[in-house]
């Protein structure tokens, strides 16, 4: 009797298979929109909380109110049933973007809860600087989270469309992304600089004229991280470092450019529990300028963390 030959084509070791396999793309998409559901729960179950006690301190008052999380949320559920559809791929990815955008707004302000948390914790001597409107603070801290996880399902779910293949590992685009960055980190620290100058040249006000060395820092730092990240050269030992810093540096830079977006719309629309008030026009033109910045270079972090994300993830 002739025996017929085994193939092993049915049988599939585990060194056999592909990185991509073993990825579970699917998967990852699905631990991701857990993440989103668990925390736009948290965001609703914080921002409520906050709406209903208001704001616990007065710096807080000028800070966009914790509604414009909820907003977010509502996007989010409204994108749920858009994904189940074929043909809303396009729909779900704004509803998404759009709900991140939201997210930040609502987050805005979070960087000045950390700062007088630190003083609060530290006990270091710092006026009403070291009060803190707690309830808003964890409102606005979930709101930052859940910006970050929406952004993140959101680009993940475009991966599989040519166009955002292309745009996330274009060498033109990560050349552009370096040339905005270059030019997004001068104007605030030059501004700094300037009132460092004009302090020192008047005796009055020599004492309070402080070197700008921690923006200087924070935003070289900013632009070494950029130029990391859009670099084919940089060692891949790096990457997960780079990431952690990409996000963090973006979500920072999006909630205090988007603190003075969604801020001066709710004082516009009278929904703000107070208002900032400017000695002038051109203070006010100078706050928006260098917020402005702030958010341009955010988003220019945040494309570079996203196209690193894009290309580490194709490279295994």
């Amino acid at each position: 009797m002739t025996r017929t030959p085994i193939t092993s084509a049915p049988q599939t070791s585990h060194a056999a298979q592909t990185p991509q396999a073993r990825s579970r793309p699917g998967t990852s998409l699905a631990t991701s929109g857990t993440a989103v559901a668990v925390v736009a729960v948290l965001v609703v179950l914080a921002s409520t909380t906050a709406l209903v006690l208001g704001p616990t301190e007065e710096y807080a008052r000028i800070f966009p109110p914790p509604w414009v999380a909820l907003v977010a949320v509502g996007l989010l559920l409204c994108a749920v049933p858009a994904a189940r559809t074929a043909p809303a791929g396009r729909l779900t990815a704004v509803l998404g973007w759009a709900a991140a955008v939201f997210f930040l707004g609502g987050s805005g302000g979070v960087v000045l809860d950390a700062f007088r948390a630190f003083f609060w914790v530290t006990g270091i001597p710092a006026g009403d600087f070291d009060r803190v409107d707690w309830p808003g603070a964890v409102a606005r801290t979930v709101s930052l989270l859940a910006a970050l996880v929406t952004v993140h399902h959101t680009w993940r779910r475009g991966l599989g469309t040519p166009r955002a293949a292309d745009v996330g590992t274009s060498v033109r685009t990560r050349r552009v992304l370096a040339w905005a960055a270059v030019v997004l980190v001068v104007p605030y620290p030059s501004l700094k600089l300037v009132w460092w100058g004009q302090a020192l040249a008047d005796p009055a006000s020599a004492e309070q004229g402080m070197f700008p060395g921690m923006e200087l820092l924070a935003f070289g730092a900013a632009l070494v991280l950029v130029l990391l990240m859009v670099s084919s050269r940089t060692p891949s030992v790096l990457g997960r470092a780079l990431l952690i810093g990409g996000w963090a540096a973006s979500m920072t830079l999006l909630s205090m450019g988007f603190l003075m977006v969604f801020g001066m719309l709710a004082q516009l629309t009278g929904v703000a529990a107070s208002n900032v008030t400017f000695s002038s026009d051109g203070a006010a033109l100078m706050v928006l300028c260098v917020y402005g910045t702030w958010l341009m270079l955010g988003v220019v972090v945040l494309a570079a963390t996203l196209q690193l994300m894009d290309r580490r993830r194709r490279a295994v």
